[in-house]
């Protein structure tokens, strides 16, 4: 047991390679496979476009009123 002490837990390691020495990141893993170093905790960055924005939510949020409108006219229309 002397021979090996960073036997002495099993968990997986980050493994990420550093440019600088070629070797491999020795910090243990999450469960993405990669430490809070080398992006374990980091969730990205907020996005600028695409579906979340405020300005993709508020279009959304018009059209669903505009199909509602116009399901309301047509039912007001086939009672007539």
């Amino acid at each position: 047991m002397a021979s090996k002490p960073m036997q002495l837990f099993n968990a997986s390691r980050c493994g990420a390679h550093s440019r600088r020495t070629g070797e491999p990141c020795k910090n243990p893993a999450m469960k993405n496979g990669r430490c809070r170093m080398h992006g374990g905790k980091s969730t990205g960055r907020p996005p600028v476009h695409g579906r979340y924005t405020k300005k993709a939510r508020d279009s959304r949020t018009e059209l669903r009123e505009l199909i509602r409108q116009m399901r309301n006219l047509l039912r007001s229309a086939a009672k007539s």
